[in-house]
């Protein structure tokens, strides 16, 4: 799991053979020492900068490569010292749970097309029942999970309905979330193509627990982390409390089912009781 201990961020000028000044900025992340991330950073803004001077194209790293800038709220770590779980809050402000062998499945619904759009105006003109585009593809959802365990029957998973989509757990074990066959099922089963991205990029499986602020009538946060003073702290404490007031009306997600084996890893209940209680799927309250 990607989960660095310290960041630091460079900013070097240069000036280029036409007189014109250049300015580059890069965050670095390590583990050992703030003194080790500030080493990486500048030596990372001292490369850009001669890449930039010598005409070098500047390599981008792939989505879901690079460690996310993520503030850490909690973590458990493991015999080894690795984190297993990290709890964080993302770059829009919304708290975040990564698990390195809890596998969180995103399953978002597909958009709404002009043609489907144009036939529930006509059943509603018509008078006609229909059922609502949510409803349908939450039930084909399901059932594909269904199909999915039924010829391994020792798989289970709770599904949770979400804003935009359904969120699937696998109960019944543990899963590399680098391992091809761990993959695999996450293809099978229809995943957000940039969130295997993600979890292979980051070595961890993430489940937002809590709203997206624009959802809850909050503007999303725009300090970013590490904050770079105390006018960007008690800026974001601001922002903070706004969220905190905003979201109490809503849930992150609705438990919809457990399916398939019934039996739960036992590294697993902890986290389901955390996930469940900070997502509050279990109140009736709209999503977000």
């Amino acid at each position: 799991m990607k989960i660095p201990k310290y960041w630091a961020k460079a900013t070097l000028q240069e000036t280029d053979v036409d007189g014109h000044k250049i300015t580059f900025s890069c965050w670095r992340w390590a583990d050992d020492s703030q003194t080790q991330a500030e080493q990486a950073a500048r030596a990372a803004a001292t490369r850009a900068i001669a890449n930039l001077l010598g005409g070098v194209r500047l390599d981008r790293y792939e989505y879901g490569q690079c460690p996310l800038r993520e503030q850490v709220l909690n973590q458990v770590c493991g015999a080894d010292g690795n984190p297993m779980i990290a709890v964080t809050r993302n770059r829009y402000g919304a708290i975040v749970l990564n698990a390195a062998r809890a596998a969180f499945i995103d399953l978002d619904f597909p958009p709404i097309s002009a043609v489907g759009q144009v036939s529930r105006l006509f059943a509603w003109l018509l008078g006609k029942p229909k059922v609502s585009f949510q409803t349908q593809h939450e039930s084909e959802i399901r059932n594909q999970i269904e199909q999915f365990i039924a010829s391994r029957p020792k798989l289970g998973f709770r599904i949770y309905r979400t804003y935009a989509g359904m969120r699937a757990l696998a109960t019944s074990g543990l899963f590399n979330p680098t391992a091809s066959e761990t993959i695999e099922m996450l293809k099978q089963l229809n995943a957000d193509p940039l969130y295997i991205r993600l979890c292979r990029g980051q070595g961890c499986f993430r489940a937002r627990l809590s709203p997206k602020p624009w959802r809850c009538s909050c503007q999303p946060n725009r300090v970013a982390w590490p904050w770079e003073d105390e006018d960007a702290r008690v800026r974001f404490e601001r922002w903070e409390a706004n969220y905190a007031a905003s979201q109490k009306r809503y849930a992150t997600c609705r438990f919809v089912a457990a399916v398939g084996n019934p039996q739960i890893h036992p590294e697993l209940s902890s986290m389901i009781q955390l996930h469940d209680q900070a997502t509050r799927c279990h109140e009736n309250l709209p999503l977000a």
